[in-house]
């Protein structure tokens, strides 16, 4: 009986130490495929990441002064959510993509994606970044008004119906088409 407790004691010693391994290397993983860089690094989000640079929440934006920082799955993926929600979301999404790429199959109709923002953008997101709109120094008395409205009766505001632009730039839909003419 004593070989067969500590069998099990080494057991869950050695589990417990690759459990942590692994989770590091998961962890190190979601990491290095968050950054706009790898989001870019196939061919069809070449485009996106240029006009994302240059966007209001892109680091080149009117020299730099971007409204915020934000990257591809600062959007694209959900927040407020729990963490496996989001691994899931993101292992869904990452998976679509790649197999799009190989393949080739599904090719990706883009104007239609832009004419179905809430499909691909998470509007809790934008509410993760920007939690004090009514209040917020800087902005105009018809903003102030226009925010306040869209926040009434405790309902979520959909930011899309007028900030459908603001990923990749108000010219994004001409890059695009210029894009994949090329």
């Amino acid at each position: 009986m004593d070989n067969v407790r500590k069998s099990l004691v080494l057991g869950i010693i050695v589990g417990a130490v690759v459990a942590f391994v692994l989770s590091l290397i998961g962890a190190q993983i979601v990491q290095s495929t968050s950054t706009p860089e790898f989001c870019a690094s196939c061919h069809e989000m070449k485009v996106m990441y240029e006009t994302w640079k240059v966007g209001p929440h892109g680091p080149d934006y009117e020299n730099g002064r971007g409204v915020e920082r934000a990257k591809c799955t600062d959007c694209h993926l959900p927040h407020g959510t729990n963490v496996v929600n989001y691994l899931i979301a993101k292992g869904k999404s990452g998976a679509k993509d790649f197999v799009v790429h190989i393949t080739g199959a599904g090719r990706v109709d883009w104007q239609k994606k832009l004419d179905e923002p809430e499909k691909y953008v998470y509007v809790k997101s934008c509410l993760h970044c920007h939690k004090n709109l009514t209040d917020a120094p800087g902005l105009s008395e018809d903003a102030r008004e226009s925010h306040k409205e869209a926040f009434q009766e405790n309902k979520t505001p959909n930011c899309l119906e007028c900030h459908d632009y603001v990923g990749h730039g108000d010219d994004f839909s001409e890059k695009l088409e210029g894009f994949f003419k090329k």
